[in-house]
């Protein structure tokens, strides 16, 4: 993805926020206007957008706002501090390439980006162009989702899977390359499919099916379904997503901090953990039925 290039007439906006909440206002951004979020994890999430220097008053003041509100329910939030700066001269597209490098995850697959795919014996590689959609390696909720892919495949009883919130495609892909049969990819949003579609078409997976629309609008069931959501979303679809579990199947859940798990537990009764992965301040719950 090349990276719009800020003129002189942009400006840098900066958050410094908890990062349990740095995705959610790094998507608050992009939709207030960023044409693209740079992040970088080290105990505070920072996060550079460049915006229009005559949208920046807007902007800012729509990320105070949200922010405050967020506030309300992570009281992390509330010590996020916000800065708007103006753009010097950069090489927005060399910065972005810095920033999305090779990610080994797990014990078969390496995630990277098209301009730096290396060789990896004994890895299965997946070429994922980072773009508006969620999902390059990067981030800790992905890495773990995959991880517990790879540990579900390996039991050898997942023959059909489906992934929700599929994002950029990556968890539908490495399912594909795992040598699930059968891999369905949900997203609410149409815009991310685009993407999505050209990542699996790059990586030869054009058996994946890819659907936009709503949880209720999937057919059938499935021997591993992965949600990298976040809570709220987990905790409100917890019945559909319970539903589209077949027998003996497997239910991954991401995007979760520490807090929000009893509630997550409280929605899913008749479940246990079967495996908890913890990174970055976020927690991946592997679940399965009670006998």
């Amino acid at each position: 993805m090349a990276v719009p290039a800020p003129s002189p007439a942009w400006i840098t906006i900066r958050v410094e926020v908890a990062p349990e909440v740095a995705d959610a206002v790094a998507n608050f951004l992009v939709e207030a206007g960023a044409s693209g979020v740079l992040t970088e994890a080290d105990g505070v999430g920072r996060l550079e957008a460049p915006v229009p220097a005559a949208a920046g008053a807007r902007v800012v003041a729509a990320v105070e706002r949200y922010l405050a509100s967020l506030g309300e329910i992570v009281p992390a939030a509330r010590r996020a501090t916000l800065a708007a700066v103006p753009v010097p001269e950069t090489d927005w597209e060399a910065l972005w390439r810095r920033h999305h490098r090779p990610v080994a995850v797990g014990r078969r697959l390496l995630v990277a980006p098209p301009w730096d795919v290396p060789r990896a014996p004994g890895r299965e590689v997946l070429v994922i162009e980072p773009g508006m959609a969620f999902g390059t390696g990067q981030h800790a909720t992905t890495r773990a989702c995959l991880e517990a892919i790879e540990d579900a495949v390996e039991t050898g009883e997942v023959r059909s899977a489906l992934d929700v919130g599929t994002g950029s495609g990556v968890l539908a892909l490495a399912l594909a390359r795992l040598g699930v049969e059968r891999v369905v990819a949900l997203d609410t949003d149409p815009a991310v499919a685009p993407l999505a579609r050209a990542n699996l078409a790059r990586n030869g997976a054009t058996r994946v099916a890819l659907l936009a629309g709503p949880l209720a609008a999937v057919r059938g069931r499935f021997d591993l379904v992965v949600a990298n959501l976040l809570a709220d979303a987990i905790v409100a679809g917890a019945g559909a997503l319970a539903r589209a579990v077949g027998p003996g199947g497997r239910l991954v859940v991401s995007g979760l901090v520490g807090e929000q798990l009893p509630a997550v537990r409280r929605a899913y009764p008749g479940w246990r953990v079967a495996k908890t992965r913890a990174a970055a301040g976020w927690r991946t719950l592997t679940l399965v039925r009670e006998p």
